[in-house]
């Protein structure tokens, strides 16, 4: 089988990980197969608009012209991010992308990288993901998208689209995946210290980053004290009661300071807390699942399907502070 061909397209300011994070996944993945006497999977290109581009951590790449190239397999395209501003491209670097991402195969975005996609008409009636910072600006300027603001990455194939920074590992890998299967992926994720693989739908945020500026006082007590003890009963009714308030009263304002329900953000603080035990310690599933709050590791072994794909066990094989000198 033929190299697949992946071009990735810098705009100006291009945050520095949206390139690099997907580029070492697929050439990663040739690097194994080379030392296992196999051929290369992929072949590489980064573009831009010109002979170089600036990304927004001031270090300059050389780029192939985007009008110089031919189309792809796969195009990805990471966009400029600056302060929660995705900026579009001009008239004349849209028409030069234009016909690489018609004769593609596959077109992707990383982080702003969705707006392109957007200019270039590849988002209407699909779903589709960007950075949390410009998802409610993505779907304003383009209300027929359908967008999930805190997906990490989307497949709608042929469209593909990815949150911000690492989630573009997470697609890239989910990519890899697709196209030579999961132990040439896990095979690189273990290469590059990442969790293989991440669910699409799986939340930008962990719990602990979940608290909000504008979160009163008692919400943030309750917060961290949900952090510091998710064995507690951490119940909506013993929750509302905590902060003095009706049990319907707490749920929705739980929900409008923090932007998820009450019990959503109890089961991501728990799962964040098993996945800290499962890497530091050496204790039975059953006591991870007494001591985060999940009770049975029947719970904690469904909970960890549902949220990462995989189970405690492989997680813990895979993370734990002594696996690499196993």
């Amino acid at each position: 089988m033929s190299p697949r061909s992946i071009l990735l397209v810098a705009v100006p300011q291009a945050r520095f990980l949206d390139l690099v994070g997907p580029m070492e996944v697929f050439n990663t993945a040739n690097d194994l197969l080379v030392h296992r006497g196999k051929a290369p999977a992929y072949t590489l290109e980064l573009a831009g608009f010109g002979a170089h581009v600036t990304t927004a951590a001031g270090v300059r790449v050389v780029t192939t012209p985007v009008a110089r190239c031919a189309p792809p397999h796969t195009l990805m395209i990471g966009g400029k991010l600056a302060l929660g501003v995705a900026d579009p491209l001009t008239s004349r670097q849209l028409e030069a992308l234009r016909p690489l991402a018609v004769g593609a195969k596959r077109v992707t975005s990383v982080c702003a990288g969705a707006f392109v996609l957007g200019q270039l008409g590849l988002l209407a009636g699909r779903r589709c993901t960007t950075h949390w910072m410009v998802a409610r600006e993505l779907q304003r300027l383009y209300p027929d998208a359908i967008v999930a603001e805190d997906a990490l990455y989307v497949d709608e194939d042929p469209v593909y689209t990815a949150a911000g920074m690492t989630a573009g590992v997470d697609l890239a890998l989910y990519l890899l995946e697709r196209d030579h299967g999961p132990a040439l992926a896990l095979a690189v994720a273990r290469l590059m210290v990442v969790f293989l693989h991440r669910p699409g739908g799986q939340s930008q945020f962990s719990a602990a980053l979940t608290l909000r500026a504008n979160a009163d006082d008692r919400l943030r007590s309750l917060v961290a004290r949900v952090l510091e003890a998710p064995a507690e009963d951490h119940s909506v009714e013993a929750m509302a009661a905590t902060v003095g308030m009706s049990a319907r009263h707490f749920a929705r304002v739980f929900q409008k300071q923090l932007g998820k329900p009450p019990a959503t953000f109890v089961r991501e603080a728990r799962l964040d807390a098993a996945r800290r035990a499962l890497e530091v310690s050496d204790h039975g599933l059953a006591q991870v699942a007494a001591d985060t709050g999940f009770g049975t590791e029947e719970t904690l072994r469904r909970v960890f399907h549902q949220s990462l794909g995989t189970t405690p066990a492989a997680y813990r094989q895979r993370f734990h502070r002594g696996s690499a000198a196993r």
